[in-house]
């Protein structure tokens, strides 16, 4: 009895052994094996059977008839048994569907939309066209940034003309989108306008106004800051029109001071010199006035320049005594006359220098002539009238 136990257990055994052996041989001999799906000469794709791929195929043509009035298929395609080095390339279920609708021979019925008469895509109905340009007007919304949104509008006129077309052609709806979004980038002029009203909140910077005021405690010429100023805010409510990503106008509607801007303020001198007022000033060179006194190119420009001839006669404006002849940097060769009182005269870009420090000169007497030495781009000669060190604008004084 124990030993019809025990052959039973080892006739058990092998069994079990052979199956496993076979099935182990069986999946590594046949686990690869599967059919071509060809058209033509070219490989398609990978199915593991006849029948699975006959299956997808009948499910496939039944969707297509449900969603196109009319659908024309050709049965263009091979299957042939093959060996593949994977298994995973072998495609199925909705997978398996994208590639046959790619590649495969099937034409339908559809749409071609268009922007202003030109073509957008192909779509399978109106609904998805209008899915379509639904997708581009959110994505241009959502760009523009607004508080909210009154309208959003196509600009262009959309139309859809019937067209047969394979299967191939027809993307999804948010390929489509892309690609419209990718052209408009790139192009001056949009395939799709989309026009988008709404409202906007925004802090906005309010710049500071200059005030110049009269001061009989400064001299001519010389400006003071009294305050420098600074920018304030102020909340603004407006209501925007955008085509695209683009503010094409705006309209405001309301504003808040949030932060109250400061005036800069400048004191202007009035008072002018004894000296000055009852003796005026010699013109120091023949010429017209090139450069007047004041900002000039961002700078304070704190003289007048003369425009002359090379070598022109430079004279002294006022009776005094040579302060400095030499050469200053941006200046050139320069000579400075003191005239008692805090008043000091500069006559700059000279091409001679004839008179020399220490020597006293009278109005009128030639101290040097015109030139172009020094930050200059011509003859002309750079005067300037100081008091107590400030430069003054000279004009008012020159006879």
């Amino acid at each position: 009895m124990n030993k019809l136990k025990l052959s039973k257990m080892n006739m058990c055994v092998v069994v079990i052994t052979l199956i496993v052996t076979a099935t182990i041989l069986y999946f590594n001999e046949y686990r690869y094996y599967g059919y071509k799906v060809s058209i033509g000469n070219d490989a398609t794709t990978f199915v593991r059977s006849k029948s699975g791929f006959n299956e997808t195929y009948k499910e496939l043509q039944k969707e297509l008839k449900l969603k196109y009035s009319n659908v024309i298929i050709t049965n263009t395609f091979t299957l042939d048994k093959v060996k593949v080095d994977d298994v995973s390339m072998f495609m199925r279920g909705n997978n398996l569907k994208k590639i046959m609708l790619k590649k495969f021979d099937i034409v339908v019925d559809a749409f071609e939309i268009k922007s202003d008469n030109k073509k957008i895509a192909y779509v399978s109905s109106e609904n998805q066209g209008k899915e379509i340009l639904n997708g581009i007007k959110d994505h241009y919304s959502k760009l523009v940034n607004l508080s909210s949104i009154k309208s959003v509008d196509i600009e262009n006129k959309i139309s859809y003309e019937s067209v047969k077309v394979k299967t191939g052609e027809l993307y999804e709806n948010s390929e489509i989108v892309r690609e419209v979004i990718e052209y408009n980038d790139k192009s001056q002029t949009p395939l799709i306008g989309v026009k988008i009203v709404g409202n906007i909140v925004k802090d906005q910077e309010v710049l500071p106004k200059t005030i110049m005021t009269s001061s009989s405690e400064l001299m001519s010429g010389v400006n003071k800051t009294i305050h420098e100023g600074a920018s304030g805010t102020k909340k603004v409510s407006a209501i925007v029109t955008a085509i695209n990503n683009k503010i094409v106008s705006e309209k405001i509607l309301s504003s808040e001071i949030t932060k109250a801007v400061q005036n800069k303020e400048i004191s202007v001198g009035t008072k002018k010199t004894t000296i000055l007022v009852a003796s005026s000033i010699n013109s120091p060179s023949r010429g017209s006035i090139s450069s007047f006194f004041g900002e000039r190119w961002g700078k304070m420009h704190k003289g007048i320049d003369i425009a002359a001839n090379f070598g022109e006669d430079i004279s002294a404006a006022l009776d005094g005594t040579v302060s400095y002849a030499g050469w200053e940097t941006g200046y050139g060769n320069v000579i400075k006359i003191d005239h008692g009182k805090g008043i000091e005269t500069t006559y700059a870009h000279c091409s001679v220098i004839t008179a020399k420090k220490g020597e006293t000169v009278s109005k009128g007497t030639k101290i040097g002539e015109v030139g172009s030495t020094g930050n200059s781009t011509g003859p002309h000669l750079h005067f300037e009238v100081r008091v107590n060190g400030e430069p003054i604008n000279p004009q008012g004084y020159i006879k």
